[in-house]
């Protein structure tokens, strides 16, 4: 059965899950900055992993939603505000809980990426203990409670670069500004894979485990400031059901090449 077909079934077992909703009771709001193959935009069209979910959700739910380009770190602020709907992609994080509701769609793993061949720390402990050492991160992403303790210590002694977007890290790490970054491989990889000038750098990648950073939940938060209960109800409806299908699995399996998710994304568990 081919990609087409999957997604088709997909659709109607969602239509199925949802037949007594009747849809959204308006626009919904979903700002989304570039993050590899999960999101890529070409102008104002928006594609990748998230707004393919998005999209085929809203035909299967009668929802609509309005996918714009940001960066991150105003996606964050909008969310926090209520001026948008939904924050995808996004990890589990308790500072997020009180402006919306998680629903978890895969497990993700940060490792260290580097781009050189030298000794790499193995634990964030061992990496602050290395007076010149810094790294570069996106703005606003979070990988949990020891990764946002480690970025608040490394912004204190100024040996942190911040960028909008995971192809600003890859530039920062390429000019030396920085000798790695924390995020999952599949977001850098993606990045580096969907632009020609980086494609280069995909050789050089190193990804190493980081002691205290294990694997965690990465989906989407609905918002509790913008939604009504019934759409967060709907959508959240929708989205478990997409998990639970394998359908979002299957969409990252179709964005990748066979076997680069090892290690740093994996499905649900049961």
């Amino acid at each position: 059965m081919n990609a087409k077909a999957r997604a088709g079934w997909w659709v109607l077992g969602v239509m199925a899950a949802g037949a007594t909703q009747a849809g959204c009771s308006r626009i919904i709001e979903a700002p989304m900055a570039p993050v590899g193959l999960s999101v890529s935009f070409d102008g104002e069209r928006s594609s990748g992993i998230y707004p393919t979910l998005l999209n085929e959700l809203g035909a299967a739910i009668g929802c609509e939603f309005r996918i714009q380009r940001m960066p991150r770190a105003r996606v964050q602020k909008m969310f926090e505000s209520g001026q948008a709907d939904v924050l995808v992609p996004a990890s589990a994080s308790p500072g997020r809980d009180a402006d919306g509701e998680f629903v978890p769609l895969v497990q993700v793993r940060a490792s260290l990426i580097t781009l050189s061949p030298g000794k790499a720390p193995p634990s964030l402990a061992e990496l602050l203990a290395l007076r010149h050492y810094k790294l570069a991160v996106v703005r606003g992403f979070t990988f949990g409670t020891a990764y946002d303790q480690a970025i608040a210590t490394l912004r204190a002694q100024r040996r942190l670069v911040e960028e909008p977007d995971a192809a600003g890290v890859a530039r920062a790490l390429r000019q030396g500004l920085a000798q790695a970054s924390v995020m999952t491989a599949n977001i850098f990889i993606g990045t580096l894979t969907k632009d020609a000038d980086f494609a280069p750098l995909i050789k050089q990648v190193r990804v190493e485990a980081l002691e205290e950073l294990g694997w965690s939940e990465s989906g989407l938060y609905l918002s509790r400031h913008s939604l009504t209960d019934t759409d967060r109800r709907a959508l959240r409806t929708a989205l478990t059901q997409s998990a639970r299908s394998g359908r979002v699995w299957q969409l990252f399996n179709d964005s990748y090449p066979p076997g680069s998710l090892a290690g740093s994304i994996r499905p649900l568990l049961p």
